[in-house]
């Protein structure tokens, strides 16, 4: 059976100010990402003036490693993040501890119930060098990569400068505790014949038909308390990213969001989360039977997830996706090479009535919606993802 809705702006929007900007730092929900949301500014691609280096290549629990912050002929930079996580196995979790540092210029956060495991600027005072004290776990949690983000000016900025340390042995090397997932090289085509069938499906515009739509989405049942959700849609330039968001009413907040963005040529999948009127990424944990592709253009992915979508940023929000939501899909562009999500220039869809993930309804909206329509939907950028701003 087939249902048509007419089209609903769902605008999702923060207030933003020319200029506006973060020179005490980074915010927490940076703690995943590590890039600034400069308006539309992409991270440089050159190689960075700028060194980065520890002072160790191999480490033991509780060791305390040195890094530095300079460049070769005292170029200034003005803000920086950094984190300390795991090659293998889990590279979003924050590993270690910040102990030493010039606490006028830096600051710590604590990231995802750690304490002090990233850290950022505190002010917008150019420098030359900065020397920063970092302590491993008390276990040997294998290699470990540190990872910065060196930001020149609000519009120059080196993302993902990095240097990787050896555990000093190999030996009782602890396994984190969720896994991120793997994602094979090959992806079984989404069968689009199921739809009002077997599976619900959201097409957008009306008149596609599966393949060929700008975007959609398909949920099914599986019996298990296991919901299993594909998406596909067109890519923005080369890269770009689809998303489905669940909410419990028409206004964004307290909304889960799932994403599947192009990285480097590639399709990975994130859980993201709506505090208010943005997104901000959370855990990728809770993701089986992953499988995901970009050909001719085209983003799809496939993912599997339980009943109960826990949110390690708001662990009182239970997002039971065996009950009804409003069903939100977005798309737009990501920052090259990154997977990280810009604001998207087309206002998103979403259905005019409550959908359960155990429906097989075939549903649509009327029309396309365009970039004018975003313009008249609002008068302000509308975003996916929290527009971070720093200096």
């Amino acid at each position: 059976m087939m249902r048509i809705f007419p089209v609903l702006c769902f605008c999702l929007v923060i207030y933003v100010k020319k200029g506006t900007c973060y020179p005490n730092g980074a915010p927490a929900s940076t703690c995943l990402t590590l890039y600034p949301h400069h308006q539309s500014t992409v991270h440089q691609t050159s190689a960075t003036p700028f060194t980065f280096a520890v002072d160790k290549t191999t480490y033991q629990p509780s060791d305390e490693l040195t890094i530095t912050i300079g460049s070769t002929n005292n170029k200034e930079f003005k803000g920086i993040e950094i984190k300390v996580h795991r090659v293998d196995g889990n590279q979003e979790v924050p590993e270690g501890q910040f102990t030493e540092f010039d606490e006028i210029k830096l600051k710590t956060n604590d990231c995802f119930g750690g304490q002090k495991n990233l850290i950022t600027h505190n002010n917008s005072d150019a420098v030359t060098s900065l020397t920063i004290k970092w302590r491993a776990p008390g276990q040997n949690i294998g290699a470990i990569q540190f990872t910065a983000t060196i930001v020149e000016s609000f519009s120059v900025f080196w993302f993902n400068v990095k240097t990787v340390v050896q555990p000093a042995s190999n030996n009782n090397i602890v396994d984190p505790v969720f896994q991120i997932p793997t994602i094979p090289a090959e992806f079984t085509p989404i069968n689009f014949n199921n739809c009002g069938q077997t599976k619900g499906c959201f097409y957008h515009p009306k008149t596609c038909t599966g393949d060929d739509c700008a975007v959609a989405v398909t949920y099914m049942d599986n019996k298990d308390d296991t919901y299993t959700i594909e998406l596909i849609g067109d890519a923005n330039n080369g890269a770009g990213y689809i998303a489905a968001g669940l909410s419990k009413d028409k206004a964004m907040g307290e909304d889960v969001v799932f994403f599947c963005s192009v990285g480097s040529d590639t399709v990975g999948v994130k859980l993201g989360y709506n505090p208010g009127q943005y997104s901000q990424f959370d855990y990728t944990r809770g993701f089986t039977n992953v499988q995901t592709r970009f050909v001719n253009g085209k983003i799809s992915c496939r993912f599997t997830r339980n009943k109960n979508a826990t949110l390690y940023q708001a662990p009182n929000l239970n997002f039971d996706l065996s009950e009804a939501y409003y069903l939100l899909v977005a798309w737009g562009g990501t920052y090259s090479n990154t997977g990280e999500v810009m604001h998207h220039t087309d206002t998103p869809v979403t259905t005019n009535e409550l959908v359960s993930l155990k429906d097989t309804t075939l549903l649509t909206v009327d029309g396309p919606v365009s970039g004018a329509q975003t313009l008249r939907c609002i008068q302000l950028i509308t975003v996916i993802s929290l527009l971070l701003v720093w200096l």
